[in-house]
């Protein structure tokens, strides 16, 4: 897959999703808007989600039916329910990017969960791409099914175009939501007022709540990619809080607990064992 507008600085994480089954599998892509495929069979009837400021389609394949859902940031943790024995299979798209925007708004899906399939426009062609996935057991092959559909309807023109959205999701992404509104005026040269309408059209939230929740998934990745090492806490803290105290507060806010009892509890249920990357499909 070759694509131009990589995000590649900020991989959003849900580690709910993960321990909430045996073997999660994953294939990042960091290209056209999305962040990275997903697949697990659910074992347990409800998974913790986190804020992330990204959207999700999930699709939930049992029995003779396919269902889906498109999902919003979340706000706060909160305890999504899960069909058991389902197989999931979902989509993770990187904070700014849309993939229903044409049906809905960005503001419109944080903290909600929709049906996907009332979000086409050609029913033929939303009853293809549910077939399809659902006939594939593959996870390689339901990422490129799902691919090759998103890719006919990829709007290249609003999300690859040199504008002031692209630029401020470039800005933000790459500053790991310590950039303040002041700085994003300088270097555009437009008013404080109007760049928070539009940063808040974009992602659906306003500027202050999106820069913590960014600064927070890049803690997030930080501790995941150092678990279980001396100083790990540090790592994350270094990933943007100007202190501890601030770090762990925010931490708190969104996941309950503190750095340290979060990462316990991902390392006693296993969660490097549980994860999968695919490198190739």
């Amino acid at each position: 897959m070759n694509g131009r507008n990589q995000l590649d600085i900020l991989h959003p994480k849900q580690p709910g999703f993960v321990l909430v089954t045996g073997a999660y599998k994953k294939y990042n892509v960091m290209q056209y808007g999305i962040s990275h495929f997903y697949q697990f069979e659910a074992e347990n009837n409800l998974m913790t989600g986190i804020p992330d400021a990204c959207v999700d389609i999930l699709f939930c394949s049992s029995g003779s039916r396919l269902e889906s859902r498109v999902a919003g940031t979340l706000l706060a943790k909160t305890d999504v329910e899960t069909a058991s024995r389902c197989k999931y299979f979902g989509v993770r798209f990187l904070p700014g990017f849309n993939p229903v925007g044409k049906h809905r708004k960005m503001s419109e899906l944080v903290g909600r969960e929709q049906k996907y399939e009332d979000m086409f426009d050609v029913i033929s062609e939303q009853e293809e791409l549910f077939e399809k996935l659902w006939k594939e057991d593959s996870f390689e092959q339901k990422v490129k099914i799902f691919t090759n559909f998103y890719l006919k309807h990829y709007d290249a023109e609003r999300y690859e175009a040199y504008n002031l959205q692209s630029l401020l999701r470039q800005e933000i992404v790459a500053s790991g939501g310590n950039i303040k509104l002041k700085e994003l005026q300088e270097k555009t040269g437009y008013s404080l007022r109007y760049l928070n309408r539009v940063i808040t059209d974009e992602f659906g939230m306003a500027p202050k709540e999106l820069m913590r929740i960014i600064r927070f998934q890049n803690a997030i990745d930080e501790l995941t990619k150092t678990m279980g090492k001396t100083g790990m806490t540090r790592a994350a803290l270094d990933a943007g809080y100007y202190d501890q105290s601030h770090f762990i507060k925010d931490f708190k806010e969104f996941t309950n607990h503190t750095p340290t009892k979060y990462m316990n509890g991902l390392m006693q249920n296993s969660y490097r064992e549980k994860l999968q990357v695919i490198m190739q499909v």
